[in-house]
């Protein structure tokens, strides 16, 4: 491991971050910013420390969102340089996926109140979680494999 591959990580993380993202955007258009479970998080840490209205700050939230998805991206890269785990990058990438998002069940309620499992927009928004959370998993292995074994550092 070296600093060229964890800033592939934090590249990578930052482009499965976008990819997720992009596919999150219908659902929030739709069903609102509780619909994302993730956005909603950081949300109101956002509002928290800015002390501000929760509704004024989609974008300013975005700053956790991408950094999360970074630091997920160095700490895979971290995880697949000490363990050999016999599969591709991106089988990997998936299962850290799901991973991500049984993180943000356990921390949505702390955080906002929202019983993910109560939502009130059922399951939805769990769903969509593990599937999302899935493409940014497939995306960081895919991007951290192509950037680190082709020598592209952006």
């Amino acid at each position: 491991m070296n600093f060229d591959f964890l800033l592939n990580g934090l590249i990578a993380g930052f482009i499965a971050t976008g990819a997720m993202s992009i596919l999150q955007i219908p659902m929030y258009k739709k069903w609102g910013m509780t619909s994302v479970l993730e956005w909603h998080e950081n949300q109101v840490i956002t509002s928290k420390i800015i002390k501000n209205n929760p509704e004024e700050l989609l974008i300013p939230s975005f700053f956790f969102h991408f950094l999360h998805g970074g630091l997920g991206g160095i700490a895979f890269a971290i995880t697949v340089s000490i363990i050999n785990f016999q599969v591709s990058y991106l089988i990997s990438g998936t299962v850290l996926g799901f991973l991500f998002a049984l993180v943000v069940l356990i921390i949505h309620e702390p955080i906002t109140k929202v019983k993910p499992l109560q939502h009130p927009l059922g399951n939805l928004p769990v769903i969509a979680s593990f599937v999302n959370h899935a493409i940014y998993g497939a995306a960081l292995g895919y991007f951290l494999f192509h950037l680190s074994h082709f020598d592209i550092i952006l």
